[in-house]
């Protein structure tokens, strides 16, 4: 049956993204308003402090030469005009160290000097008296030594010259836009990656349906436009699960209904007399009957293998197993070694597929084991916490490279011709998967192949839900 499929309110993919660059959108605005007026600030500020140092450059150079008596001589005309209280918007203020004045332009002496908590202000944007003068401070060395000089500007002049304030905020303003431009780019990147999660939880949903995960995508927590595909996916899988199960009742149905007309024809065969017409038509009939048990597990393998928790010894069911194939063992020539009485080697799970398992084994070793060889049951050691079984033939082996493909379903090493689907192996392996455990192929010592069966033993069993993320994990490192 599907899994029941949850849904829940989640807002529109559209509506998020809009509400998302919706406040994407007021953050900039605001962190650009904020950041694009301290450039403008920082950048009108530096201009004007460009400004007043060259507005001051007769007034600094003079006392540098002559010291503070320089001043009392007349500045050239424009700087004249410049520091005129009539005329001009700019003041300066010369002070000794310890901040006694000793010189002062015309007018200045409501509005310098500026102090700022009883030190120099290095740079003010408002006179002694509240005024609105933008002014520097500088440290002058005159040849009697060190003093201080304060140039200010009076800015409710309506001559103040600020036509190199645009050009000079220009490259600022290209930079803050571009750091802005980038900011909104990972933004906008960032929140792609966060609104397609859904969609990648979607996918990794679809990546476990038949790895002993779920069944159906969840529609949980996915926004309403993606909601319309998940559930045509999962009415997809419907349908599809419908036709499998459909074609696997009637595979079964027509294996079981050809098995009974099938075995009364062989036995009406052996009242024939012998000779050729009855050989051949027995080795038609033979393999008319092996094709419909290669449906019959075929239809098998493609059901949902269910796994017990009975305990159960595996010595004895590889002793089992043995004694059940020794027959047709000893019809085509070999013999099978049982492993020796022992203590019991217990595990968990389902005992009639391990079983299954394990002849799957020894049939395969049987049909690719030479004439007379024997083939060995075995018990090998392993970790406290593991059980094993092995099944070695005397046989050609396979080959390291071919060792991963040897458990695909339909897949033959260079053997086409022999009968059957080629899915003996692979039930073994999806068999041993489903209980936690794993199959491996290597070398039997003097030639041959050896199937290892390595399952938890029952005192270390894991849980079902811990057996059903190794099954995921072990499909997908299959795939």
């Amino acid at each position: 049956m599907p899994a029941a499929r949850t849904t829940d309110d989640q807002p529109s993919l559209l509506r998020q993204l809009a509400a998302i660059h919706l406040c994407l959108g007021l953050i900039a605005l605001v962190v650009g308003a904020i950041v694009l007026h301290r450039t403008l600030t920082d950048v009108v500020w530096d201009q004007h402090r460009r400004s007043l140092l060259a507005s001051g450059q007769d007034v600094m150079q003079r006392l540098r030469r002559e010291g503070v008596e320089g001043l009392r001589r007349p500045l050239p005309a424009e700087s004249n005009r410049r520091f005129d209280a009539a005329t001009g918007s700019m003041r300066y203020a010369v002070l000794s160290l310890g901040g006694e004045v000793l010189a002062i332009s015309p007018g200045a002496q409501e509005v310098l000097p500026k102090r700022d908590e009883g030190h120099l202000a290095s740079f003010f944007r408002e006179g002694a008296d509240g005024s609105n003068v933008w002014g520097i401070t500088e440290r002058i060395t005159t040849p009697r030594g060190p003093v201080i000089v304060q140039i200010a500007q009076d800015m409710d002049r309506s001559y103040v010259v600020v036509d190199d304030i645009a050009p000079a905020a220009l490259w600022p303003i290209l930079t803050v836009l571009a750091t802005g431009s980038l900011i909104l780019f990972g933004a906008n990147a960032l929140l792609l990656i966060l609104m397609l999660r859904p969609i990648r939880r979607a996918a990794a949903e679809a990546a476990r349906i038949g790895r002993g995960g779920t069944t159906r995508l969840s529609e949980s927590g996915l926004p309403d436009e993606i909601r319309p595909m998940i559930a045509a996916v999962n009415g997809g899988l419907d349908r599809l699960d419908e036709a499998l199960t459909w074609q696997r009742a009637f595979s079964d149905e027509v294996a079981h209904e050809l098995r009974t007309p099938l075995a009364i024809m062989l036995a009406e065969l052996e009242l024939l007399d012998p000779g050729p017409a009855r050989d051949r038509l027995q080795r038609d009939i033979e393999g008319l009957s092996q094709l419909v048990s290669d449906l019959l597990e075929a239809a098998e393998a493609s059901r949902e293998l269910p796994v017990g928790d009975s305990p159960f010894d595996l010595a004895e069911l590889a002793r089992e197993a043995a004694a059940r194939l020794s027959a047709m063992a000893e019809r085509s020539g070999h013999r099978i070694v049982s492993p020796p009485a022992g203590p019991p080697r217990l595990v968990r799970g389902n005992r009639d597929a391990i079983g299954r398992a394990l002849r799957n084994l020894l049939e395969n070793a049987l049909a690719h084991s030479p004439p007379g060889a024997p083939v060995d049951v075995l018990m090998p050691e392993t970790m406290p916490d593991e059980v094993a079984v092995a099944v070695a033939d005397h046989g050609r082996g396979v080959p390291p490279p071919e060792r991963q493909k040897v458990f695909r379903r339909h897949w033959r090493a260079g053997d086409s011709h022999r009968p059957g689907l080629g899915l003996g192996l692979s039930i073994v392996e999806r068999v041993v998967r489903a209980h936690g455990g794993r199959v491996e192929v290597g070398d039997t010592p003097g030639g041959g192949a050896q199937f290892t069966i390595t399952l938890p033993s029952a005192a270390h069993q894991p849980t079902p839900e811990a057996r059903q993320r190794q099954v995921a994990a072990a499909s997908g490192a299959a795939d």
